[in-house]
């Protein structure tokens, strides 16, 4: 090869690598295990119904560490079939640089209950295209964070009628609320983060008097 073109050679590498070096630091999201999801996690990472949370990924602590919490606002004690509820996860921890969530609402047969809607461009809903349930989860606008808080707001439509992802008929009508949340220290790595989950049980509508 000669010189000219071992130094173009050369210059095309070294162009390669300065690109991957600033699509990472840019936040491209990558999926895989210790990837960065600056996007939204994968679906189906919530804890609930044996699925894993955010610790797949983001490892070196343990889950509900100390120095942190993480609550859902709005949450009725039960709910009215039909209504719309505005739900509001939020995750605290000091340190945070980037934060991220997802949240799901399911019978307690694992079916979906009722409907999750985006309130904004923080936040969007993804349907797993097998089980047809529903995962809120944060945008690449929705991992920013200003201060130790961070909060999502998610609109969450309860059931109509037994039978629409609130029970069977015959078994509860509860529906069962799962949140996993990443308070991540923004180094790009998957170590160093603070994951947090929690289960959260609504009570199904009252049994109407005759």
């Amino acid at each position: 090869m000669s010189l000219r073109r071992r130094r173009s050679a050369a210059l095309i590498a070294l162009a390669g690598a300065t690109v991957t070096v600033a699509a990472a630091r840019a936040g491209v999201t990558h999926r895989g295990r210790g990837a960065v999801h600056y996007d939204g996690p994968p679906i189906a990472h919530t804890g609930g119904f044996g699925e894993p949370t955010c610790r797949v990924c983001h490892q070196g602590q343990p889950l509900n560490a100390a120095g942190g919490t993480l609550r859902v606002e709005g949450l009725p004690g039960r709910y009215e079939a039909g209504r719309t509820y505005e739900l509001v996860v939020v995750l605290r921890r000091d340190g945070m640089g980037r934060a991220g969530f997802e949240l799901s609402a399911r019978a307690v047969a694992g079916a979906q209950a009722g409907a999750l809607e985006a309130t904004d461009m923080r936040v969007r809903v993804v349907p797993d295209s097998v089980t047809a349930v529903q995962y809120a989860e944060q945008t690449r606008e929705g991992c920013s964070v200003t201060g130790p808080e961070a909060r999502w707001t998610v609109h969450w439509r309860a059931p109509a009628q037994t039978g629409e992802g609130g029970g069977d008929g015959g078994g509860s009508s509860d529906v069962l609320i799962h949140v996993a949340a990443n308070a991540a220290n923004y180094d790009d790595s998957p170590l160093g983060d603070f994951i947090y989950a929690g289960e959260w049980r609504v009570g199904g509508p009252a049994a109407a008097s005759h």
